[in-house]
């Protein structure tokens, strides 16, 4: 659970044996508050491991060279200490067992259990026994930061153990942010020199920030990310270009921002533990106001606000630019290393709508490829490529256009045509000359984009298809319907060209699935507009029925994204609307009340109120539909529905707004006839 999702686990160089250690350690001790456990106590249940082969050495045989004399052989010396990897199997039965609310994720109970005496003293409370001890004390680590665990553990508190195992601290707000500092720095300070020690030294700096982000401690995160020694000890264990951090910054911002706006507030008595932050060079502050009580965690609402990821994402950047400028003045480095760290600073603000500080960032870094490897060069087409989206964010549209143009004339000249930033570039610039109006070209541009992925990924492939249904959004947004509906027709054809059981990621063929629905449903709003009632009615119902399929896998899945689950129901609910007004004009009024019926099951009390509009507006096409059938039933539930219709009108618009001073006349005047025994409308 800890590292399923890890860079080196997914690419099989796997965890270091050092950093598995500290953790079982850490699970095996009985008291991990009274200080650090000794690591080797862990060895037996490693070894144990492996022989059952529940953990894995990666990197079979690797060796290392060991430093020499220019005039002697080089020596290669295996490595003793190996990094584990862990069988996909495993990592589905480790995501079952983590729901089990016993203290040692045990099954329940059934016939078949013989050490049932165990776990009843478990669940009366009692000291586990030993054969328990291990996976209790991992949940009892956890309990005095997260109470009862009863539901069992999430994955946050996984991160919440590995961090305290590598620190030998908790992260929470009990702990203020400086001890966790202090108590990195000496971590890293300590570990000897050697290939195991570079390897655990390594895996720190790279994945503690990352830890501790999804470990929901973004406060701390944000002061480990801008601590200058962290940086500096980062920038000492991986090369300068990679400008550590990074992408960890770009993390915890959107981290951060994502539970600003999902977190429900609550009421706040007391403040947090850790006083205003000011950063070490007395510049500016990360925290907008002192906040001096220690019982808040990490992640309450007092603390979010203490972060300004604005702040915090321009401060990281530029502490990570100064030290590698330091490394490098101190190394004599090449400042090719330099530019790339530059270029990397400039794409995360970029990513984090830092546009202006993005656009000098990239420009240097542009100067400086260029000097180094002349004016054409793939690296400085890249760079040129980020200057341009920059100046579009700053709304430099025309610097931005010859921008773009430069970097194409550069990947051609570097025979990188069909590279996918080549391609990307191309894609950029065609937007861009739709915004400015210049359609001929943003038409031809995006033929050239359709053309290059076919030549790379074939004409039956995800990316194609995505590019032609892009193209026919664009001509479809600036009225050119009948050429919109000819490329939404391709694209519907590529999509229906894949093998979905053939691609190796659910999650891209559901979403080329629902690429599909949305496809559908654009058809059916052309064909409407072009009079073709019948095949924009067949077009809605496949559209309709892709919804649902859609709905289904993820209720399968249990993916609990609100703003999604209702930007689906928005358009389910739309596409049958304009189902039943179609079936109106084709005169099959059956059908439509048929569909206007299942509309008003789809909207709930909690809907938004757009949804709520089309359900008032069912309401009435049911009345009139009712109204319009013989029989006193019929004409009690027209006025049923006509009634339902006034009362949302009323409290979606007001008793004034003249749809609800039309519905109430009309109902007035059915309840008139109803009395005198005239039906007729």
């Amino acid at each position: 659970m800890t590292f399923k999702e890890s860079d080196w686990m997914l690419l099989g160089r796997g965890i270091p044996r050092a950093v598995i250690l500290k953790l079982f350690a850490s699970v095996l001790s009985p008291h991990p508050e009274r200080g650090e456990p000794d690591p080797s106590i862990a060895e037996p249940i490693i070894e144990s491991l492996e022989i059952m082969n529940l953990l894995q050495k990666s990197r079979h045989g690797v060796c290392v060279i060991d430093e020499t004399e220019d005039d002697e052989e080089p020596t290669l010396t295996r490595v003793r200490n190996p990094s584990y990897v862990m069988h996909e199997s495993l990592k589905a039965i480790a995501e079952d067992m983590v729901q089990r609310p016993s203290l040692s994720f045990r099954p329940g109970m059934d016939e078949f259990t013989a050490f049932v005496k165990e776990i009843e003293e478990e669940e009366r409370g009692d000291v586990a026994p030993l054969w328990s001890a291990p996976l209790r004390a991992a949940k009892l680590l956890a309990l005095p930061f997260f109470g009862s665990l009863d539901d069992g553990m999430e994955e946050f508190q996984f991160h919440e153990v590995i961090v305290m195992s590598l620190t030998g601290g908790p992260t929470s707000n009990d702990n203020p942010a400086h001890a966790l500092v202090d108590s990195v720095e000496e971590k890293l300070a300590s570990v000897p020199s050697t290939f195991e020690g570079q390897e655990f030294s390594e895996y720190f700096v790279t994945f503690v920030p990352g830890h501790l982000i999804r470990a929901n401690s973004y406060y701390n995160a944000s002061v480990l990310l801008l601590d200058a020694n962290f940086i500096d000890d980062a920038l000492k264990h991986l090369e300068p270009s990679k400008g550590r951090g990074l992408n960890d910054l770009v993390d915890l911002r959107r981290e951060v921002l994502k539970t600003k706006s999902t977190k429900p507030l609550r009421n706040q008595t007391r403040t947090s533990s850790v006083a205003q932050l000011s950063l070490a060079d007395g510049a500016n502050s990360l925290t907008n106001s002192p906040v001096p009580d220690d019982e808040l965690s990490d992640n309450d609402e007092t603390s979010l606000d203490r972060i300004d990821t604005t702040a915090v994402m321009r401060d990281g950047s530029r502490r990570v630019i100064d030290e590698v400028y330091r490394v490098i003045n101190k190394t004599s480095a090449s400042s090719l290393n330099l530019a790339i760290c530059l270029s990397s600073v400039g794409d995360a603000l970029l990513k984090s709508r830092h546009s202006r500080d993005a656009m000098l960032r990239l420009e240097e870094a542009v100067g400086i490829f260029r000097g180094l490897l002349g004016p054409y060069h793939i690296d400085v087409a890249r760079a040129l490529h980020s200057v341009a989206k920059a100046l579009v964010k700053l709304g430099e549209t025309r610097v931005a256009l010859l921008k773009f143009n430069e970097a194409t004339r550069i990947f051609e000249a570097c025979n990188a045509a069909s590279h996918y930033d080549s391609i990307s570039t191309i894609q950029d610039t065609a937007s861009l000359l739709v915004d400015t109006g210049e359609w001929g070209k943003a038409q031809s541009k995006y033929e050239d984009v359709i053309s290059l992925k076919t030549r790379v990924h074939g004409a039956s492939s995800i990316p194609v298809a995505k590019a032609i249904n892009t193209y026919a959004i664009i001509l479809a947004k600036h009225g050119k319907m009948d050429e919109a509906l000819s490329q939404y027709e391709d694209a519907k054809k590529t999509y229906a060209s894949l093998s979905f059981e053939s691609i190796l990621d659910p999650d891209a063929a559901s979403k080329s699935r629902y690429d599909i629905t949305l496809i559908n449903l654009n058809i059916a709003s052309i064909r409407s507009k072009k009079g073709d009632i019948a095949g924009a009615i067949e077009s809605y119902e496949e559209g309709v029925r892709g919804l649902r399929q859609h709905q289904k896998e993820s209720m399968e899945k249990d993916e609990s994204d609100p703003s999604k689950a209702t930007a689906h129901q928005k358009h389910l609910v739309a596409a049958m609307g304009r189902i039943g007004s179609l079936k109106l004009k084709q005169g099959d009024n059956q059908g439509a009340l048929d569909v206007y019926l299942a509309l008003l099951d789809e909207v709930t009390d909690g809907s938004p109120s757009s949804m709520k509009t089309e359900k008032a507006k069912a309401h009435i096409k049911c009345a009139t539909i009712f109204r319009q059938i013989d029989g006193e039933q019929a004409q009690k539930l027209a006025v049923s529905h006509l009634r339902q219709a006034l009362d949302m009108y009323t409290v979606l618009f007001g008793t004034e707004h003249k749809d609800t001073l039309a519905i109430s006349a009309s109902l007035k005047q059915w309840l008139a006839e109803e009395r005198t025994g005239d039906f007729q409308s």
